[in-house]
């Protein structure tokens, strides 16, 4: 690729549910990986978690962000729900935010963190009591 933008992107499962292990988890990498192809993309870095995905794509600049983002999720969320019955259990595989970041200069941990800052905090388990 001559000129290519590097994209960081980061997403997570339906309520965050860490189901991404074991085989689920090779066999998303596999589909990134296809998906990246079919796209003309090159995938610099993948790294899946239990409860997040964060992969670093180079992207010629025709492609936008949400394009490459929308492709990934769509294609392994698919295939992911026919292949496993547990990903059936939420109404979608995947949440509709991402978070994406440009640049070279970035690391893994950096982009991650950032995801982390970014998340709404989490209601504790269990009913609410109420306040006498």
């Amino acid at each position: 690729m001559d000129s290519a933008l590097v994209y960081h992107f980061v997403w997570s499962p339906m309520r965050s549910k860490p189901c991404l292990r074991g085989e689920a988890a090779e066999r998303l990498r596999q589909l990134m990986y296809e998906k990246a192809k079919e796209l003309e993309v090159d995938l610099a870095d993948v790294r899946i978690f239990s409860d997040r995905v964060y992969v670093a794509v180079a992207a010629p600049p025709t492609l936008s962000p949400h394009h490459i983002v929308c492709q990934l999720k769509a294609h392994s969320s698919h295939c992911l729900r026919r292949e496993f019955e547990e990903m059936t259990k939420v109404p979608t595989l995947w949440t509709r935010a991402y978070l994406v970041e440009a640049g070279d200069h970035l690391t893994a941990e950096q982009v991650l963190s950032a995801f982390q800052a970014a998340l709404p905090p989490r209601r504790p388990p269990g009913r609410p009591r109420k306040e006498f």
